[in-house]
């Protein structure tokens, strides 16, 4: 067989018409023209194009201005960097003089290309936050009743409820009572509204800007004039309230007017002050017990160089609006009946309502928002609706999602109770509700037309059912929401087997519907920020969103959850539950931020939390690490959701937790090692070289079995326990000399004993999908993906899945993500496209894609920090293919085929390869 691979290579023009490069998608911390930025030296991005093949960045010039007027005479008046003999384009921080709270900035780059031919961007710009508490000028937080009497009356109900069997069934899974059961428990002293507040200011000069900076827990919405600002919902992102608050930063300088104005805001508990009970407690933890409270400073700065503060404080007026009941684990109540009109308005007659009180600081540090917020992304019809008589009307939106409904409902009668209820799955019998759990019930004003839509609550869900409504409802009443944060779409895999697709498709569904400003588990039942979820999930899903400024804050959200002795949470945010108990999901605070060193080339999470990380170490070390078998963890999870085990939960292979938790460990040192010598963490660096050997050899002797060449649990089991086998062989823990035998026995356990299945849960999953593609097995993974029998991805495709399953059934969760580590395998091993580990950031790319025999061709595109990377192959005929693709000016890339390996520079590539 002929083996010359490298039949022609050329490079086009990427884009037409355009010699020189030119810098594009200027960024500052990820995001484009941002507001609100409360870091003091903040990193610029930019990504440059041409249409010359070759073409790279010989310099740059960085101007920062404080007016429009000066950037565009190329005059930085806080900041010239002049010019700068580097290629670098991203992670480049401020060095100028430093930053003004909520002040504008305006910023370009100048670049010169290979040949020094000079290109300037366009404008960007970003505004400031609020650095310290004296730049909140005396705001303070608010809320509706006093709080000695708040806590009174709060306290009074959960005594009450505590009592009652019904209340004690937790939200986790459902409740006997529904919505208005609930609301109406406590029928003479019901909870508070959602509360609506409002303050009227003039405006006598002419603005130059005006910017709201505003925090309401747990949501809010802010309307100025009666206009609602901004396209956000559920905001702000959820946080451990007694660490840190989140606040927004609007840009309401169209909305303000000559004269009298008015700012209103109405507030939603959030996961502040849940009323429905949880399994873990946050309806009663000091921290997240607290009545709706808003603080808000409104900046208002003039043409003439003055500025005229308004804030939040006890001139502010409030009363109870028409959302009676609201949070995130039942839904909400939304009485028509009390809705006031134009409350939101400067002529609005607010002598009857009440004056505000000062309300409790939360406790947390109140920070910007950076990370992109909570929006409905899309908008559809359902694909049916079916009349199921007294079991009222059955609407199935075609998929599994996260968001909401709105619903048109008409000729309501004034008090008429409607019921919304959402879930993932028709009951067998079509007479039960699919999700007590979640709902929405509305109450109509006796109106031709309402509608009923969800405002401080999301769900997880396909089928909605509608009860106390008998007109037909039609698709056109119905719009489909889809709701997450809006973080934008990067990578995009296609290829000639649509089970490949399709399951490409359920893993990137799963993954962006659990991010709600945080990383859930599920959008549905426990929408919990459960780490070992996060650890599998966080990394494929760089490969299809932006997901850099989303997880520098739940980063943050990893860390809160510390105590001083050093443990963390398996879940963010959390409250104290159990810390400190599981190694195997807290590695996230490790993990993720290595994701985002290999994507983005971000070092900054490691320099901010080093200390924090070193911490967690050595809790775990002296917690963790067993007394009498030193080098294994004790763990109380485990490789998560196997098919081996009846309970989904991984606990059915005896001393498995314990060799998987020391294995995953091995890797957190292994990466924080590497990380010390980047940092110049000596002193570190040898203690965690020491550590490192130190588990190596604990691993080696309790769980390794030289004469079989394999590894297993701590107690013995007659079978072959895959998921220790294949971590061993990813994280390089095996002895080089017993390496290519251990492969061999994961591969026949795969191909003869489970006949192309992977016997393995979460963990397995993402190594088995990466170490073996990558050492010669694709073939082998591509069958393992696409088989239809149970347990397999096939089979979830073939029995109608739209989003993955927690493990293989479809009888709980239906939208977990933490299984879809197999997109990795699409993206990398199948195409091919992989970042240098070398040299992270995707300035230097690996192109190494595998021919599958069975598919005809394979694509995918990645939208780097650096620009565009495309790579395709097509099968020819058998034993030929074409692999081509481009990579973006300023990058190089190293393609490696079956027998040539060569690295190439920017434009269009183009090879023919005989097998």
């Amino acid at each position: 067989m002929n083996k010359n691979v490298l039949i022609f290579l050329f490079l086009l023009a990427s884009f037409s018409g355009l010699t020189q490069i030119k810098p594009y998608d200027l960024k500052l911390e990820y995001r484009e023209n941002p507001e609100g930025v409360d870091v003091k030296k903040p990193r610029f991005f930019w990504k440059l194009k041409s249409a010359e093949a070759g073409q790279y960045q010989k310099n740059y010039q960085l101007i920062v201005a404080t007016s429009k007027e000066n950037i565009e005479k190329g005059v930085g008046d806080v900041y010239n960097s002049k010019k700068v003999k580097s290629s670098q384009t991203t992670q480049i921080l401020y060095k100028g003089k430093p930053l003004r709270p909520a002040t504008q900035y305006y910023w370009k780059v100048k670049v010169w290309d290979k040949n020094n031919i000079p290109s300037w961007s366009k404008i960007a710009t970003f505004s400031t936050g609020l650095f310290q508490k004296e730049d909140w000028k005396n705001a303070q937080w608010i809320a509706w009743k006093p709080q000695k009497q708040w806590e009174k009356e709060w306290w009074e109900r959960k005594d009450i409820e505590s009592k009652a069997l019904q209340f004690q069934l937790p939200s986790l899974f459902g409740s006997s009572m529904s919505m208005f059961e609930r609301y109406h428990f406590h029928h003479q002293n019901p909870y508070d509204a959602s509360p609506l507040l409002r303050k009227a200011f003039k405006v006598s000069k002419k603005v130059k800007h005006a910017k709201a900076y505003i925090s309401g827990l747990g949501y809010y919405e802010l309307f100025i004039n009666g206009k609602r600002i901004g396209t956000q919902v559920l905001d702000p992102g959820w946080t451990d309230y007694r660490q840190t608050i989140l606040y927004a930063t609007h840009d309401i300088t169209e909305q303000i007017q000559n004269g009298e104005n008015l700012a209103g805001v109405m507030l939603g508990r959030g996961f502040y002050g849940q009323l429905a009970y949880d399994h873990w407690g946050f309806y009663k933890k000091d921290g997240y017990v607290g009545q709706p409270k808003l603080l808000c400073l409104i900046k208002v700065q003039y043409e003439d160089g003055t500025e005229e503060n308004v804030i939040s404080d006890l001139s502010w007026k409030v009363t109870g609006g028409p959302i009676v009941y609201d949070g995130p684990h039942m839904g909400e109540i939304y009485d028509a009946r009390k809705e006031i009109k134009n409350w939101n308005i400067a002529s609005f007659d607010d002598t009857s309502w009440d004056t505000v009180n000062p309300a409790p600081h939360p406790g947390g540090e109140v920070v910007a928002q950076m990370c992109q917020p909570i929006r409905v992304t899309k908008t559809f019809q359902p694909v049916n609706i079916k009349s199921k008589g007294s079991y009222g009307q059955w609407i199935d939106t075609g998929t599994n999602s996260a968001g909401w409904i709105r619903l048109r409902l008409k000729n309501l009668k004034k008090g008429q109770q409607v019921t919304i209820y959402y879930g993932e799955h028709l009951d067998p019998t079509s007479s039960g509700q699919p999700g007590r759990l979640q709902q929405m019930a509305y109450i109509g004003k006796g109106a031709a037309e309402e509608f009923a839509e969800c405002r401080f609550s999301y769900k997880g869900y396909r089928y909605v059912q509608v009860k106390g409504y008998k007109t037909k409802i039609t698709k056109d009443d119905v719009e489909v929401k889809f709701v997450h944060s809006d973080v934008p779409l990067v990578g995009n895999f296609e290829s000639s087997d649509k089970t490949v697709d399709a399951v490409h498709d359920i893993c990137r569904k799963s993954l962006i519907f659990n991010l709600h400003s945080i990383v859930t588990d599920c959008p549905n039942r426990e929408k919990n920020g459960w780490l070992g979820d996060a650890v599998t999930g966080v990394e494929f899903g760089m490969a299809n969103y932006d997901l850099a400024a989303l997880m520098t804050k739940f980063t943050r959200d990893i860390f809160d959850t510390q105590t001083t002795e050093g443990a963390l949470s398996p879940i963010a945010p959390a409250n104290n539950y159990r810390k400190g108990k599981s190694t195997l999901w807290s590695s996230a605070g490790v993990h993720i931020p290595w994701y985002m060193y290999q994507y983005y080339g971000d070092t900054r999470l490691f320099e901010n939390y080093w200390e924090n990380m070193m911490r967690w170490v050595e809790y775990s070390w002296r917690n963790n690490n067993s007394k009498t078998k030193d080098g294994m963890f004790a763990e109380i999870y485990n490789d998560w959701v196997p098919p081996y085990d009846a309970t989904y939960r991984g606990g059915g292979k005896p001393g498995g937790n314990e060799v998987i938790a020391s294995m995953n460990f091995y890797l957190v040192l292994k990466r924080l090692t590497y990380m010390a010598d980047k940092l110049g963490k000596n002193k570190d660096k040898k203690r965690l070289e020491n550590q490192l050997k130190s588990i190596h050899q604990g691993i080696q002797k309790y769980a390794f079995n030289a004469e079989k060449v394999e590894y297993s649990g701590l107690k013995p089991f007659p079978e072959f326990l895959p998921v220790v086998n294949i971590l061993a062989l990813d994280y390089g823990i095996v002895p080089e000399k017993y390496r290519a035998q251990l492969e061999k026995r994961v591969v026949e356990n795969i191909v003869e004993e489970k006949d192309y299945h992977l016997w393995g849960g979460i963990f397995s999953i993402h190594s088995a999908f990466e170490y073996l593609p990558k050492n010669g097995y694709a073939n082998i993974m591509h069958k393992v993906v696409v088989n239809e029998e149970w347990p397999s991805f096939g089979w979830m495709i073939k029995e109608g899945a739209t989003t993955l399953p927690e493990g293989y059934k479809f009888t709980s969760s239906d939208m977990h993500h933490f299984m879809g580590a197999v997109d990795n395998f699409f993206y990398r091993h199948i195409v091919g496209i992989n970042a240098d580990e070398s040299h992270p950031g995707f300035q230097n790319i690996i192109l190494k894609p595998n021919f599958i025999k069975s598919m005809e061709f394979a694509k995918a595109s990645y939208n780097s920090i650096h620009g565009e990377i495309k790579a395709e192959w097509k099968k020819i005929d058998e034993n030929t293919y074409e692999y081509y693709g481009e990579v973006p000016p300023n990058c190089e890339a190293k393609v490696v085929l079956p027998s040539k390996t060569e690295t190439i520079k920017s434009g269009a590539f183009k090879y023919v390869v005989n097998l």
